[in-house]
């Protein structure tokens, strides 16, 4: 019997792809007898390394001179047991996990940003596993690639590890998570490595270990057995609540490499910490201040069901059905709390963010998808946040009508006649075009910078540069025009750049979605920097302003960066200015103030200073940052 050809059912193309990685290190699977498993994205065109669209893990060991082979995923053998078998031994799983991680990561940012996420130029985010021996793991921006070392154990106080055995970096799922998720903030807000503040590298520790401890809430199995093993109580489960555990007990610490557990929730520590790791560490332990408080809510009617209405858990294991309806609330929990401080991403500054504006940025983007907060999640993050001394200094309350950012005076709007972005059909449509997550992208890229303030054409994906010229040359003539409202001076010496432009669509609690346009803008400030220094060596001084509008281009929020006007009372002022020239002018003054003494204040605090005419600032780096908290294991 012979089948008809146009009879044959087509076999469709899969969607996920399971790959298997240690949980979370191999250590903690040793300890635990443990591996999980991650679920992401099927790239039908991936190539042996893996190589997709987002990720190029490059396998190549400087200090031993070698390359290892890549690992094939598409392999028949390797797709029929969900990736191969993590071993310490064998480099190509190695290769496995740094991607299946990436991959992980990348996507929930997607999920909760609402649109596709993109390198600059289209380019690939490299991963090298083996990069060299050493006990640190850091994105690199100049070679677009996050680095992992690997060391060995300490001799006299290793845990449980043999002294001196080899640890890969690249193992830890916390490590790669936290390094990808550096790689993600650079992309998205590039100046934010510029430590302008003492904030700014620590809001960068800050949400990549955020991001690397509710990751941990992916895995399903580990948070039913933290239920399991805590009664519910997920505030004592160190699986969940501690990251990097193998690289802290390796490198003599002891115990793992940082922790929300145990923390007190005063002020004090915030107020004195200066390094980036321990003053980040507070925002994040509000975070879950945050997270346990509204956990405990949510399940404390599961609880009086149990229990018939006493909320008093009997001594003994909890029941399986009742795990499983906890631990349902705990990922729930997890999902919601760090989408409200990722998605605030779109409403923070350009240019030297403080952990105020983080606080701000939060509300008002949360505020704009869940007016009513009917879980109270908003006041109880704003509370543990307060506790712990981390608030905005310019405002009247805590309200949330206090810390959301104001609303621009005046009708401003990006269809203005006077000069218009035209952001249909482009960049609209191409945005509705990337809703679709299992079909090709949008023509447009999400965001596409210049390479430079100073740098008059973008860069670009070829078929797009025209289009892509055309939108930045309307986007600058209406800054330019609104300079004044927009926090920016308009002097025609003065350039401002479209650091980048993206529509996002988000869904709000109806179920609806609440498409956003956003606009980044800078203008770099050459007559205020030290002119004693070579331009390319000083301290670069910036103003930069978000603009958030509707598609319809109603501005909706402006979230500046103002530095001094060099005419700071213009003759005529916009309509509806109402003081704004003035007090983006007074705010510039006050700005440039803080910025010269922190720029003198990390000057005098280095010790090479003497030594070198390289300025102090541009030596704080991501390599430096983690290299120096490895390191202090060893002291």
């Amino acid at each position: 019997m012979t089948i008809a050809a146009n009879n044959v059912p087509v076999v469709p193309a899969p969607e996920r792809r399971r790959l298997r990685t240690f949980a979370f290190d191999p250590m903690s699977t040793r300890l635990s007898g443990r591996f999980v498993t991650l679920d992401v994205p099927f790239e039908s065109d991936l190539t042996p390394g893996p190589c997709g669209e987002l990720v190029q893990v490059v396998d190549f060991d400087a200090t031993g001179n070698q390359w290892y082979q890549p690992i094939d995923l598409d392999d028949v053998r390797v797709l029929a047991q969900d990736g191969l078998r993590p071993m310490e031994s064998d480099p190509r799983t190695h290769q496995q996990i740094v991607y299946a991680v990436a991959m992980s990561v990348i996507e929930r940012f997607e999920r909760f940003v609402g649109r596709r996420f993109r390198w600059r130029a289209e380019r690939q985010l490299r991963l090298v596993p083996h990069a060299f021996e050493g006990r640190n793991a850091f994105f690199d921006p100049g070679r677009r690639a996050v680095l992992f070392g690997y060391y060995r154990a300490d001799r006299h106080d290793p845990g449980p590890n043999l002294p001196g055995q080899v640890i890969f970096t690249c193992l830890s799922s916390d490590i790669v998570a936290h390094e990808v998720t550096h790689a993600i903030v650079h992309r998205i807000r590039p100046y934010f490595m510029e430590p302008t503040n003492l904030d700014v590298l620590a809001w960068h520790e800050a949400f990549a270990d955020l991001v690397a401890l509710f990751h941990h809430f992916v895995h399903r199995d580990v948070v039913v057995r933290a239920v399991t093993t805590t009664a519910g109580d997920i505030g004592r489960s160190d699986a969940l609540l501690e990251l990097a555990k193998e690289f802290g007990h390796s490198t003599g610490r002891g115990a793992a490499l940082r922790s929300v557990l145990g923390t007190l929730a005063t002020p004090e520590r915030f107020e004195a910490a200066t390094e980036p790791h321990e003053r980040g560490a507070c925002f994040v332990a509000a975070v879950f201040d945050a997270y346990l408080d509204r956990y405990q809510a949510s399940i404390a009617d599961l609880l009086r069901i149990a229990t018939g209405g006493t909320g008093v858990l009997p001594p003994g294991r909890l029941h399986p059905d009742l795990v499983h309806r906890v631990a349902d609330e705990a990922v729930k929990n997890a999902d919601r709390l760090l989408g409200m401080v990722v998605r605030a991403f779109d409403y923070l500054p350009v240019v030297d963010v403080t952990f105020g504006d983080v606080v701000r940025a939060i509300v008002t983007a949360d505020r704009a998808l869940f007016p009513d907060d009917s879980g109270n999640l908003r006041g109880t993050l704003v509370e543990a946040m307060r506790c712990r001394g981390i608030y905005p200094e310019s405002v009247t309350s805590l309200a949330d009508a206090a810390l959301s950012w104001p609303v621009p005076a005046g009708d401003l709007n990006l269809n203005d006649p006077r000069a218009p972005v035209d952001l249909l059909p482009n960049w609209i449509l191409s945005a509705t075009h990337d809703l679709d997550v299992t079909g090709s992208q949008g023509s447009q890229s999400t965001v596409v910078p210049p390479a430079d303030d100073d740098d008059v054409t973008p860069l670009a994906a070829p078929p797009v540069v025209a289009e892509t010229q055309s939108i930045y040359a309307q986007a600058q003539r209406w800054a330019k025009l609104h300079a004044y409202e927009l926090g920016l001076d308009p002097s025609p010496s003065l350039r401002i750049a479209l650091r980048g432009i993206h529509v996002a669509y988000r869904r709000a609690a109806d179920g609806q979605p609440r498409p956003e346009v956003v606009l980044q803008l800078t203008q770099r400030r050459r007559d205020l920097e030290d002119q004693t220094l070579d331009e390319h060596r000083r301290p670069v001084f910036r103003a930069g302003t978000t603009v958030i509008a509707g598609v319809d281009g109603r501005v909706k929020f402006i979230v500046a960066k103002p530095l001094p006007f060099l005419d700071p009372g213009p003759p005529r002022q916009a309509p509806g200015d109402q003081g704004v020239t003035r007090r983006h002018h007074e705010a510039g003054e006050v700005r440039l103030r803080a910025l010269r003494r922190w720029i003198d204040l990390v000057e005098e605090s280095d010790a090479l200073s003497a030594w070198t005419q390289e300025p102090a600032l541009n030596r704080l780096d991501f390599a430096a940052l983690h290299g120096d908290e490895a390191g202090r294991a060893d002291s």
